[in-house]
């Protein structure tokens, strides 16, 4: 059962180097910048200059425009809407996580009953799991965050200038705003 686990953790690279003491999850824009992390690997949200959608001035004039893209199979990112977002997490994300939830839940109930004054310590790998699952259940919810993330692409200046990798994770740049003399 262990090993069956563990293969099935390998296919979720979503929640790879997810460490939560990263974010404080009481505040919405920690919750995006969890969301934002947690699907880095499948989805990239990002600003990008568009010609203004209903207008009757031609030639239309430009705006930034908010747009999620989705990585498919073949590698290629696809723009996708907020529902097929929503679609997304609540059926293909939901079917991958929620055999580990269970699973985690079942081990919780056992020790408790096993030793009943000594707290459960989760897996490090399964708590980013269990807190995607709690905080991402409702539409609303979902909505929402993904709303913030604009105010996170629209500031912080680090979001969308990372770099990659070896492994795909971003690797933060430190961005100087004095000159190195005067510092």
């Amino acid at each position: 059962m262990i090993l069956g686990i563990l293969i099935f953790l390998s296919r979720l690279t979503m929640f790879k180097d997810i460490d939560m003491n990263d974010y404080n999850l009481e505040y919405e824009l920690q919750r995006s910048y969890f969301l934002y992390d947690c699907l880095f690997e499948e989805i990239s949200f990002t600003f990008e200059d568009r010609p203004k959608k209903n207008t009757k001035i031609y030639p239309p004039p430009i705006e930034s425009q908010f747009i999620i893209y989705k990585k498919s199979d073949n590698g290629i990112s696809e723009e996708i809407c907020l529902d097929e977002l929503i679609f997304y997490i609540h059926t293909e994300v939901a079917d991958e996580i929620q055999p580990i939830y269970l699973d985690e839940l079942e081990k919780e109930i056992i020790f408790y009953r096993r030793t009943s004054n000594v707290q459960y310590k989760s897996n490090k790998t399964i708590e980013p799991i269990i807190m995607f699952r709690k905080l991402f259940k409702d539409i609303d919810t979902i909505r929402k965050t993904v709303e913030n993330m604009k105010i996170i692409l629209k500031y912080d200046k680090n979001i969308n200038k990372n770099e990659k990798t070896d492994e795909g994770k971003p690797l933060m740049k430190i961005i100087l705003t004095k000159p190195i003399d005067k510092i």
